[in-house]
């Protein structure tokens, strides 16, 4: 048995230039300038879009963490305090927090004999507060007692400014 090996030639070189310069190669070329064009036209869109949504979660992002002060109820006494103590006891209960423990003597302190009015002024004081931790949700004064106390030391704070929070 012998094993015969064929080897394919290329041919007439004419011939493969003829096939080169055929309209084949010509419609090959022609599509990759239509993918691309249309490639390009579809990067426009694209930016947009990508625009569009980041101005959307932009402002939703700043709609849902706003701020909204707490108003002052005309049906309980007047405040207890002036608007600049309010600022003065809100700025040390949020260093009282912020630092290592939570303050719990330091808060207790300055929320105590303060009435409703009173308390809806150091609130709208305190606005909100960046966490301690980098990138973390802004909190209010609520939301700041209720992540660094346990429930003993929020019972004890209600009962130094009943029906507040």
């Amino acid at each position: 048995m012998e094993k015969t090996t064929t080897k394919k030639k290329l041919g007439n070189p004419a011939a493969v230039a003829a096939v080169a310069n055929s309209g084949t190669v010509k419609n090959i070329s022609e599509s990759q300038k239509a993918v691309v064009t249309a490639t390009a036209s579809v990067i426009p869109f694209f930016l947009k879009t990508i625009f569009v949504l980041g101005v959307g979660y932009v402002v939703v992002n700043k709609w849902t963490n706003r701020f909204v002060p707490a108003q002052e109820a005309s049906y309980y006494p007047a405040a207890n305090i002036t608007k600049s103590q309010a600022q003065t006891k809100a700025d040390t209960i949020y260093t009282a927090m912020k630092g290592v423990g939570n303050g719990f003597q330091i808060v207790a302190a300055n929320i105590a004999g303060l009435n409703y009015n009173g308390w809806v002024r150091v609130y709208n004081a305190f606005g909100n507060k960046q966490g301690i931790i980098p990138f973390s949700a802004k909190m209010n004064l609520t939301e700041w007692f209720a992540d660094q106390f346990n429930e003993e030391e929020l019972a004890q704070l209600r009962f130094l400014v009943p029906n507040v929070f």
